[in-house]
């Protein structure tokens, strides 16, 4: 392996959602290890980057001058600025994590024609929904690797909603990847639709998240608890009635006290054990110390298993989630009511650790081969 290749990594490293920036930092972490240069490429879609801006966040449309429209209007706004002061804060603290960790200081954004300067060896696109149109507001080529012809380019852990790409779209995927030199994918079911599009060989791999194990994250974590006393967690990517009560009634149970972390404070959310501003660091750090943990979120569930927690996945339908636990022989993890909880049941831990073990040599061979080859 030659020493030092450089390594380009282009993926939604900006948004500020947990799971995007902490699987944005663990490959770039996992390429470091390896023996690469790998640095995220400060390219923002400029769609992504508005859904993330500083303070009130509201979109108008033309049929919002219309009367009939400015009950809503005004009901939006007086839900931003009820939480402002805590959305700033995580705001701040999602920027801090995204210079200091994933960005390491640059400032510069680059453009399409920046991204060839670069002069990577090899640019990798992902992880994340970036061939999604409908998220990046139609096809960005960045993600596509529409650029610096010549050069090298592989995917890792790309993805679209549902893993299915719609008839009128097949074309434009037909035609931009095929100038990959290597193909992978997050979901078994887009893999074969474009082995079928492209011709080409597409492997399936983890989460970039799953790429680290627990030892890896330990650098981002805070050494002090953030909660003094015992207490389960609850973590909702999404607001749900159910994810909340199963949380409360084992607090109940076990006499703990319950921490909820949310996207969003709202007049509808207004206990003090409610959490709305924490940054990746308290995310992972609530975790951490957790004696058990709620959620309905992909990520909420990879770090639960990574930090070995006691948890229960309450969803109604999720592939994503349903397709990790039942690798890991970890089914019995996601419920759909309040009595499925078992409080006594504990997890093998040593029994998952060996199929993570060779869930993630999967993967690491893929970039082996995509970068070197």
């Amino acid at each position: 392996m030659d020493e030092k290749k450089k390594i380009g990594i282009l993926t939604f490293h900006n948004a500020h959602n947990y799971g995007a920036v902490l699987q944005a930092y663990a490959l770039k972490t996992k390429l470091n290890r390896m023996g690469y240069k790998a640095k995220i490429l400060n390219y923002q879609n400029p769609y992504i980057a508005r859904l993330y801006r500083k303070g009130i966040h509201i979109d108008f449309w033309k049929r919002d001058i219309l009367p009939s429209r400015w009950g809503k209007v005004f009901h939006e706004v007086g839900e931003n600025l009820y939480g402002l002061r805590e959305w700033e804060n995580q705001w701040t603290a999602f920027e801090k994590f995204i210079g200091e960790k994933l960005l390491d200081g640059q400032e510069k954004k680059l453009t399409l024609d920046d991204l060839a300067k670069e002069q990577c060896d090899v640019y990798i696109l992902g992880s994340d929904q970036i061939w999604a149109r409908e998220l990046t507001h139609g096809f960005d080529p960045a993600y596509f690797g529409q650029f610096a012809p010549g050069c090298k380019k592989i995917s890792y852990a790309a993805s679209v909603p549902n893993g299915s790409i719609p008839e009128a779209e097949q074309a434009y995927f037909e035609q931009a990847l095929k100038s990959l030199a290597h193909i992978s994918v997050r979901e078994e079911k887009l893999a074969r639709v474009v082995e079928k599009l492209t011709g080409k060989e597409v492997t399936t791999v983890v989460d970039p998240t799953l790429l680290l194990e627990r030892a890896d994250y330990e650098d981002l974590l805070y050494e002090e608890p953030l909660v003094k006393e015992k207490y389960i967690f609850a973590y909702f990517v999404v607001e749900d009635e159910l994810l909340g009560k199963c949380a409360e009634k084992a607090a109940a149970v076990l006499g703990y006290r319950l921490i909820e972390l949310h996207y969003k404070k709202t007049p509808k959310l207004k206990s003090e054990n409610m959490i709305f501003d924490a940054g990746p660091r308290e995310f992972l750090t609530y975790i951490r110390d957790a004696e058990m943990i709620f959620t309905n979120s992909f990520h909420g569930t990879v770090f639960s298993i990574l930090f070995q927690k006691k948890f229960y996945s309450v969803y109604k339908e999720n592939g994503r989630i349903s397709n990790l636990l039942a690798f890991l022989n970890l089914e019995e993890r996601h419920i759909t009511a309040e009595d499925a909880m078992n409080y006594a049941d504990g997890i093998d831990y040593t029994h998952v650790g060996d199929k993570l073990c060779n869930y993630r040599r999967q993967s690491v061979e893929y970039l082996k081969k995509g970068i070197e080859q």
